[in-house]
């Protein structure tokens, strides 16, 4: 399975400002990241960034840049995660990425996105 086809199943409803992702032990990034101590990969943050881009504007989207990228909190294997996004006046995308309990950033990232031309 596709890590982009992954990140959709794990879709659980939209928020008041966001998109809501829980991401199940047995998601297919966690095994072999890290052995012991699974945790979402970078990569993993970007493609819950591009899924609700997608949702967002209604139509399927890849990412075309990706200007700055921080990790502050590793998210672990059950927990749900929130991604928030704010339209910056230059076009890109700042992406909050907020453990939903403790409402703790995991992840900050600024985007640009793409229309999927299939």
């Amino acid at each position: 399975m596709f890590i982009e086809q992954a990140v959709a199943a794990c879709f659980v409803r939209r928020s008041i400002d966001g998109f809501i992702y829980c991401l199940p032990a047995d998601f297919p990034a966690f095994a072999g990241h890290f052995e012991g101590y699974p945790l979402l990969p970078a990569v993993c943050h970007i493609s819950l960034c591009s899924d609700a881009a997608a949702r967002l504007l209604g139509k399927a989207v890849e990412l075309a840049a990706l200007k700055r990228a921080k990790f502050m909190s590793p998210v672990l294997p059950g927990q749900e995660v929130e991604v928030r996004f704010t339209v910056r006046p230059d076009g890109w995308y700042f992406a909050e990425v907020t453990e939903v309990a403790s409402k703790k950033k995991v992840s900050q990232l600024i985007l640009q996105f793409a229309e999927c031309k299939k």
